[in-house]
């Protein structure tokens, strides 16, 4: 769990370790060697299967083997791109302790919490800051491992999380990259900070002008109209929802923060939502920790994406609890949110068909969606695969979703990694399949079609999980 793997990429390689030690073929070997390039390539494969079974290991029993020897093949040997300055802050605040302790955290209580302090400077000088509560972080050992205390029931449930939960544990690890960056780039265009085109994104003019259009669109649903603000008419209200949270909402209290920061802002609804009790407590915890405004409303539900008629109906729970706000318009549409946030959902392919529709019945046609994540193998084209194929195929409707995949969205992202795809390979842990996150842009253009979209969507996932 700690490298991303579900339960069932863990009985995966059972299997197939159990067949090899019974000499069936394993499809995967090389099955012949023409060269030294062969035998090079076999040795590493060879040699990563090893590092990641001792990866599996360390979670199940809790020992502490050389964090170099198999540092390069976790996903978290990267540091990130650092986008936002994180830092822990040291004192312990009683005001803090109290309005976070949580009587059910167990025997570590609240001394295996760290609290963050989230700061985002832009280059004309504006600041936002906000704190999250977040698990602590041992820096003696590799972020892969859980801390001494934790028990071997501990650590078997958080294995056995997706069979327990319906839902990964990884979001109770730590805080991924991909969240951050979209959380700074959010800043960054609410913080209206301007680039300088040439020096520091080096792009062509194209992909200049539909990151100009985002930032433009984004800014529109957040920000207040000027005219209304003049005619002194009831104020608009955004609705923004996060889903796979994880344990502190980064992007959506991003927003949150800079609504009770900055002035002309619309009234905010943001829920917070992840599949995980835990995530959904400590997002409670992390709204807590936010400055209280009469403009900005915060909730964290519970929310496990599911393509079937339940996942529906959870849905539809999540709209009608936010339309209980009287601040809140009633739409026709099934949809409510004009925002929604996710970052590195798309990794779990099983779960395509299930995000997608949960992505589908919740936003609001004009609405958009951004997914921020790494390309993950083939995991990111494969959901760009699902959304083409539902978009072609209704015919009579019309496409759901316009898309646009946007790679170049932040500057410091883009220039960061063409310098490390620059040094040499072998020096860096850097791999911008795993690391480099990239920006999906989903516009719903129309109401979503459960009988038609949906059952659609769950026929498109089978075909490519089952080759």
């Amino acid at each position: 769990f700690f490298v991303r793997w579900s339960s069932s990429s863990v009985h995966c390689m059972a299997r197939k370790r159990s067949a090899r030690m019974m000499g069936v073929p394993n499809s995967e070997q090389p099955v012949h060697h023409d060269g030294p390039d062969d035998v090079l390539a076999a040795a590493k494969k060879k040699e990563r299967v090893k590092a990641r079974w001792s990866l599996l290991r360390e979670a199940l029993i809790g020992s502490q083997s050389s964090a170099a020897a198999k540092s390069k093949h976790s996903m978290n040997s990267f540091a990130g791109f650092q986008v936002l300055d994180r830092t822990v802050i040291q004192d312990t605040d009683e005001f803090r302790v109290a309005k976070c302790h949580n009587e059910d955290e167990g025997q570590d209580g609240e001394a295996s919490w760290d609290f963050v302090q989230n700061s985002y400077t832009c280059k004309q000088g504006g600041n936002i800051q906000f704190v999250t509560r977040e698990v602590k972080q041992h820096p003696q050992q590799s972020q892969q491992q859980c801390t001494p205390q934790s028990s071997m029931k501990s650590r078997v449930e958080a294995l056995l999380s997706h069979r327990n939960h319906g839902v990964d544990n990884t979001g109770n690890v730590r805080v991924w990259d991909a969240e951050a960056t979209l959380a700074g780039f959010l800043l960054s265009v609410l913080l209206s900070e301007e680039f300088d085109n040439e020096s520091e994104t080096d792009q062509v003019s194209s992909n200049i002008a539909k990151v100009s259009d985002l930032r433009s669109r984004i800014k529109t649903a957040l920000f207040a109209n000027e005219d209304s603000i003049c005619a002194n008419v009831g104020q608009e209200t955004c609705n923004v929802l996060e889903l796979g949270a994880g344990q502190a909402g980064l992007a959506g209290l991003a927003v949150a923060s800079a609504t009770a920061s900055l002035d002309n802002m619309k009234l905010l609804q943001l829920v917070l939502t992840d599949g995980h009790p835990k995530c959904v407590e400590n997002n409670r915890a992390c709204s807590k920790l936010m400055p209280e405004r009469k403009d900005v409303s915060i909730d964290s539900q519970l929310l496990l994406w599911d393509s079937s008629a339940k996942g529906a109906e959870e849905c539809q729970r999540i709209i009608k609890e936010c339309r209980k706000k009287p601040s809140l318009d009633h739409s026709l549409d099934e949809g409510l949110f004009h925002i929604c946030l996710a970052s590195d959902c798309v990794h779990f392919q099983e779960f395509h068909d299930s995000l997608f529709s949960t992505i589908a019945r919740t936003l609001t046609v004009g609405g958009v969606a951004l997914l921020c994540q790494p390309k993950r193998g083939s995991s990111l084209a494969n959901f760009m695969t699902l959304i083409d194929a539902v978009n072609k195929a209704s015919t009579s409707n019309g496409p759901l979703f316009h898309v646009e995949m946007i790679e170049d969205f932040y500057p410091k992202v883009s220039k960061m990694h063409r310098s490390l795809e620059s040094t040499n390979a072998a020096s860096t842990s850097y791999n911008p399949d795993w690391h480099r996150p990239l920006l999906l842009v989903m516009t719903k253009l129309r109401s979503f079609d459960e009988d038609v979209d949906g059952e659609l969507a769950q026929k498109v996932v089978k075909t490519y999980i089952t080759k």
